[in-house]
């Protein structure tokens, strides 16, 4: 079956699809460097790098479904107060799904969305045209994704009943487990060879702060700041205001447990669980599931990071895509 992707980013979402059999048909993205970078590791029949409220959907006539994942910054908690709803650029963009299902009358249409946004005017709209709807609160950590991500998911379907789509639960593996056979340093030069094997995008920034030696005395699952307010560390000599610091920045994975969603990792200097440096790009990747072949070049460093935060984890949308295929 064929899907368009719509909003698709590098494709976490698209590459879950994909792996699950699915044919992506075209895949619409507004960014030309995540354009590229899905075209290159997801090998779509066509790559549209556009404003999604450009796009005339009835070209595509012959797609199955409609996969998307709308920009979340309106909705989003990490969004400044006065920037989110409708004093967002990106406000209303989920309708754009509308849009596409009117021209283009598939089977199937999945949404994903942060919390913060609710699903009753595009579930409405989907129902007025026939689909039975079902829309979900999913954590993703229940499905072995190593972290605490909670979506909706919106699933409409033309023939067949939404509520019966059942995704089997899986236990994540331990963070450190997923990071340990990759190299100790990030590497100077990408991709690197490390014992046979090419490494992608195992890179990372710098801490220039004169909070370095402070580092080394964050615990694992703890930020700078959480570890001050559980009395671990005392940093008020050196951060003015610290208990107005936002609980992510200067954050360590834990060795075991789930990783906190940080939205942006470069400029919350993401730590290692072990190691007193950032996280590198290859690493962030595994946590968020995607497979080490997965390139993000040319990407530079602080547009990796993000575009791996904004993607649905592969191994969910992949779970996701082969319990919708079961109700097909």
């Amino acid at each position: 079956m064929e899907v368009i992707d719509l909003f698709s980013g590098v494709g976490g979402l698209g590459l879950g699809f994909k792996l699950a059999g699915f044919e992506v048909a075209a895949a619409v993205e507004l960014d030309p460097g995540r354009a590229l970078v899905y075209k290159r590791n997801i090998n779509p029949i066509r790559v549209i790098n556009a404003d999604v409220r450009r796009i005339d959907f009835s070209r595509f006539s012959n797609v199955d479904g409609i996969i998307a994942g709308p920009p979340c910054q309106p909705y989003s908690s990490a969004t400044p107060k006065g920037s989110k709803g409708i004093n967002h650029p990106y406000y209303g963009l989920d309708l754009e799904v509308i849009r596409a299902v009117r021209q283009l009358k598939p089977s199937f249409v999945v949404v994903e969305e942060v919390p913060g946004w609710s699903p009753m005017g595009l579930t409405k709209e989907l129902s007025s045209m026939g689909y039975s709807t079902y829309a979900k609160v999913y954590d993703m950590s229940l499905y072995g994704v190593p972290m605490k991500r909670r979506r909706w998911i919106v699933i409409a379907l033309m023939n067949g009943r939404a509520s019966e789509l059942s995704i089997p639960t899986a236990k994540p593996p331990k963070p450190i487990e997923l990071l340990r056979d990759l190299p100790t340093d990030p590497c100077t030069v990408d991709p690197c060879s490390f014992n046979g094997r090419l490494v992608f995008n195992h890179v990372n920034a710098s801490i220039n702060s004169n909070l370095k030696e402070l580092i080394p005395k964050i615990p694992p699952g703890h930020s700078l700041v959480t570890a001050h307010r559980a009395g671990l560390i005392d940093v008020s000599k050196y951060v003015k205001d610290i208990e107005k610091k936002h609980s992510y920045w200067l954050y360590r994975v834990p060795i075991d447990g789930l990783v906190k969603v940080v939205p942006h990792p470069r400029r919350s200097m993401m730590l290692h669980p072990i190691y007193n440096r950032m996280i590198t790009v290859r690493e962030l990747a595994r946590l968020y599931t995607f497979p080490d072949w997965f390139n993000l070049k040319p990407l530079s460093i602080d547009e990796m990071y993000r575009a791996i935060t904004d993607s649905v984890p592969p191994l969910f949308a992949q779970r996701l895509a082969e319990a919708l295929a079961k109700l097909l």
